[in-house]
């Protein structure tokens, strides 16, 4: 035999209890089912019940060029995790250009509809940890479409909580992030001109590519654009893996005493001893990126002496789990860390700055400035990079709001599902 009760506590807490001869009471609230038993209460399991993977194409403001390659497009894998209690969880990965990543936007969408997505589907969304290593298990490698994935986890689970990811993280430290602007590889007057337009908006910091063939070209843009923004302003450079050890002896030699940050991964991933040799020369800071995929990754080059900072992208990585572990490395090691990247919508903004902003240690220029670049946006609003600043979105999961309108205007494929659906009694 069973009964209800009627529970008031008000608009927000208002429940039927219906209990049965084990003297357990079930209500329905809004968004959770709350068991109660003698003893007390729990909340039930929040449930994953629908995966689904989205191809994106944002066009961008003009080439932004690098040494290994030049985006003429953002093209991204957007993942929206589904679960029982109504709930929807979003996440994103952009594809990287050649030679930075082996995913594409299909290996994404084909391992996150075919292996993760059927993986999750029924799980409890609260064991996020576990999640990400069975991810791990499941298909090794792949951390880009694991990123858009655990980050939809992370909002689910935070939007179920009205928690924003940052605090889920262990902060916010900080609610502001200032930025560094970036500048792809042109002609050095081009550079300058661009440069200095970003310092009038409110920049305080500029990344400038290079990495080509042409060391004395590289080394004229350098000197072109510090002459435009003075000495009060920072210069960041990347090579992105463009040189011989050689050739990025000669241009580090030849920066003189143009106050540069540091030089970002001048030598490729593989040439781990040119890394240690140009960090010992001890005449600019060395940062590494595209060393970094793994913590283990993170652990060999600090080990080596191979670097003075490292630079993560939270998709490069894998997700908000592996990020936290290669912080804390850096940490311990008393080594820099900077989080951002040049192309990405401001969704994975979102999502980086809320990874940026959980831990001190973290360097508070960021460097998630993809969105100023992009002729469209998946966000309703957009967020606001303009001034040189980023403020912490606000709000449960990732204070931002993906736009159904904009998903549909961008998707360049068909949505690629997981067809493993929970049944009603999951």
């Amino acid at each position: 035999m069973s009964r209800s009760i009627p529970v008031d506590f008000g608009a927000d807490l208002r429940f039927t209890l219906t209990s049965n001869r084990n003297s357990t009471y079930h209500a329905n609230h809004s968004t959770h089912i709350y068991d109660w038993t003698p003893t007390g209460y729990w909340r039930s399991p929040t449930k994953i019940t629908k995966v689904e993977a989205f191809r994106v194409k944002i066009p961008i403001k003009g080439d932004y060029r690098m040494a290994k390659g030049v985006h003429d497009a953002m093209r991204s894998v957007v993942v929206r995790v589904h679960t029982d209690i109504g709930v929807v969880g979003v996440g994103e990965a952009h594809q990287g250009v050649s030679g930075y990543s082996s995913e594409t936007l299909g290996t994404m969408d084909a391992v996150i509809s075919e292996v993760y997505g059927p993986l999750l589907v029924g799980c409890e969304l609260d064991a996020v940890e576990g999640l990400s290593a069975e991810m791990g298990l499941a298909r090794r490698g792949n951390l880009f479409a694991r990123c858009a994935v655990e980050t939809a986890l992370f909002d689910a689970l935070g939007r179920a909580r009205g928690q924003p990811i940052a605090a889920m993280l262990g902060g916010p430290v900080r609610r502001r992030l200032e930025l560094s602007g970036s500048l792809g590889i042109d002609e050095p007057s081009v550079m300058a001109e661009k440069a200095a337009t970003l310092v009038a908006a409110g920049y305080r910091t500029i990344k400038v590519k290079v990495g080509t063939n042409n060391i004395t070209q590289d080394l004229a843009c350098v000197r072109e654009v510090r002459r435009a923004v003075g000495e009060a302003v920072a210069i960041r450079l990347d090579a992105n893996a463009g040189w011989s050890y050689t050739d990025a002896l000669t241009f580090i030699r030849g920066l003189g005493d143009l106050g540069i940050e540091y030089v970002e991964q001048p030598v490729a991933a593989e040439h781990l001893d040119g890394m240690v040799k140009l960090t010992r020369l001890g005449i600019v800071p060395i940062l590494a990126d595209e060393s970094v995929h793994t913590p283990d990754d993170a652990y060999r080059v600090i080990s080596a002496g191979a670097v003075d900072a490292i630079k993560i992208k939270i998709s490069k990585v894998g997700g908000y789990i592996p990020a936290r572990k290669i912080v804390d490395i850096c940490e311990a090691a008393g080594i820099k860390l900077v989080i951002g990247q040049g192309i990405c919508s401001s969704l994975e903004a979102a999502a980086e700055a809320h990874l940026a902003c959980a831990y001190p240690h973290v360097c508070p220029v960021a460097e998630m400035v993809g969105p100023t670049k992009l002729k469209g946006d998946l966000v309703e609003p957009k967020l606001d990079l303009g001034s040189g600043y980023l403020d912490l979105p606000e709000g449960a999961g990732l204070g931002v709001t993906l736009s159904d309108a904009a998903l549909q205007r961008y998707t360049i494929g068909p949505e690629k599902a997981s067809t493993k659906q929970a049944l009603a009694s999951v």
